[in-house]
């Protein structure tokens, strides 16, 4: 922590203490140009947002490996072809928002810019975690209704397959 302060004293960033204090988990951060404090977000404030999203993608990996390993037993009906793409998109979009998701919970967000505000950059985190979640919200619902029909479906000796 020496270290970061010293290089951030170097650096022109700031003081050395402001910048061992932010290191330390500090709250609170002075900007040497204004001379007023503004909270900066911590990120175990939010960490929260970030495990639920990551969850919303394993439950929606889940889902999708269930319908594939139906889809490819023997015996199985073929799905239709639009289902087929689906679910190779939906388990492209779960997987990079898992990772990114699990990222942003460890790593935590990119701090504001100096220049920032910090009510536009929450609003900004809050959107983009919203859209995701909406993303993988919608996922969820499609999912789950092609899990139910193939859950649901009869095959009645000498009907056509796909009826």
């Amino acid at each position: 922590q020496e270290q970061l302060a010293r290089a951030g004293a170097h650096r022109g960033s700031g003081s050395g203490p402001q910048v061992a204090e932010l290191m330390a988990g500090s709250t609170r951060v002075r900007e040497p140009t204004k001379g007023s404090s503004r909270p900066v977000p911590s990120s175990a404030a939010m960490k929260w947002p970030w495990c639920i999203l990551a969850g919303m993608s394993a439950l929606n990996l889940a889902l999708a490996a269930y319908l594939f390993v139906a889809w490819t037993s023997p015996g199985a009906v073929v799905p239709a072809p639009d289902q087929q793409v689906g679910i190779l998109a939906f388990i492209g979009s779960a997987s990079v928002t898992m990772i990114a998701a699990l990222l942003l919970a460890y790593f935590g967000p990119p701090a504001p810019r100096r220049t920032q505000s910090l009510r536009i950059y929450v609003w900004k985190v809050w959107g983009f975690l919203l859209v995701l979640a909406g993303m993988q919200l919608t996922m969820q619902i499609q999912l789950w209704s092609w899990k139910f029909i193939e859950d649901h479906r009869v095959l009645v000796p000498g009907a056509h397959p796909e009826l």
